[in-house]
């Protein structure tokens, strides 16, 4: 399981993306504007993600090899999603868990869809 990124929850969109890039220098990798979605890297390739929605909310993105296999490993330890696999239209799978504290922590394959 790798950390891909976190994603923040931001209030504006375009207010939140413009700091981003000039405070801290950060590019755009992915824009969805219409999704309200921004991918942000810096330099040595971390990555941030805004989404639009509620301020201050942090969810942690981790990629995983195989979701399915991923999900069966956490229910042998008692740990089950949220709600089931969902599709993406952009070609990953992700499930959504919560720690201890209720804080989101999603699990994501790249899966062809559709």
């Amino acid at each position: 399981m790798n950390l891909a990124f976190a994603e923040l929850g931001v209030r504006d969109l375009a207010n939140s993306l413009a700091w981003y890039q000039s405070v801290l220098g950060l590019a755009v990798e992915l824009l969805d504007e219409p999704r309200g979605f921004a991918l942000l890297k810096d330099a040595q390739g971390s990555k941030i993600a805004l989404k639009q929605g509620s301020p201050g909310s942090i969810r942690w993105q981790f990629e995983v090899p195989d979701l399915t296999a991923a999900l069966d490993e956490l229910a042998a330890k008692g740990v089950a999603p949220e709600s089931g696999i969902r599709e993406s239209d952009e070609g990953y799978r992700r499930a959504v868990l919560r720690d201890p504290d209720g804080n989101a922590v999603s699990l994501f394959d790249w899966h062809p869809c559709g």
